[in-house]
């Protein structure tokens, strides 16, 4: 089970990594070097200029304005300025239904029990600590907050979960039952994680807590079975 976790982790890493370069990172700076300091590239021009002790000032006049920009200089002879910072990442947010949805009654809106046909006491429980937008009644929902009330692929039952997959991502899903697409999303981060980004645990944004990744891992690697066959905990 340790390699389990350990290959999920690894894939979810380099989900958010590619997820944080999509959301915003430094671009390079075309013709010349990215996120350089000015004091470092003008430091590289030093002794270019007959009796210099140091660093050389290089400046560009702007047609018309009779104005000058200070840059850095390049091997080209230009120069480039200084990318401006990457966007901040979104605040994170708890995707708890008791967050969500205050209001929601989680007896209501999903069937978990130790019983037969039903979703494991416990799986319900990480499902309703992670996954509360689907399960959300209000269609109010706070605008932090993405709407999956219009998602096709309901997760109230346990029989939800064996029935053919009918949401959007992963795709290539549709002739099979749903827990093998939702376990691409939870486990492998493919295309994307669920819970998504914005939905942090312990401090730790955007993923859900190690022991509640195990237990789904452990429950969609035995076939998702239901309560009467599933450890209460």
């Amino acid at each position: 089970m340790s390699r389990v976790v350990a290959s999920v982790a690894v894939r979810r890493a380099a989900a958010l990594v590619v997820a944080a370069f999509a959301c915003g990172t430094e671009a390079e700076t075309p013709g010349g070097t990215s996120g350089v300091d000015d004091d470092t590239a003008v430091g590289a021009t030093s002794g270019s200029s007959a009796g210099s002790s140091g660093a050389v000032d290089v400046t560009t006049e702007t047609p018309g304005t009779g104005t000058t920009a200070v840059g850095s200089s390049d091997d080209t002879g230009g120069t480039t300025e200084d990318p401006p910072p990457p966007p901040p990442p979104p605040e994170p947010v708890s995707c708890d239904l008791a967050v969500v949805d205050p209001a929601a009654d989680p007896t209501m809106v999903i069937d978990a029990g130790d019983g037969v046909g039903q979703i494991p006491t416990v799986i319900g429980e990480v499902l309703l600590r992670n996954c509360g937008c689907h399960y959300n009644s209000n269609m109010l929902m706070p605008s932090m907050y993405i709407d999956y009330i219009s998602d096709k692929q309901p997760m109230s039952a346990w029989s939800d979960f064996h029935g053919n997959f009918m949401g959007t991502f992963p795709m290539g899903y549709s002739e099979m039952p749903a827990y093998l697409a939702i376990e691409q999303r939870v486990v492998f981060s493919d295309p994307l994680p669920m819970p998504p980004m914005r939905c942090g645990a312990e401090g730790e944004e955007g993923t859900i807590t190690v022991a509640d990744l195990v237990a789904l891992t452990e429950w969609f690697a035995a076939g998702a079975p239901d309560g009467a066959s599933w450890p209460a905990g």
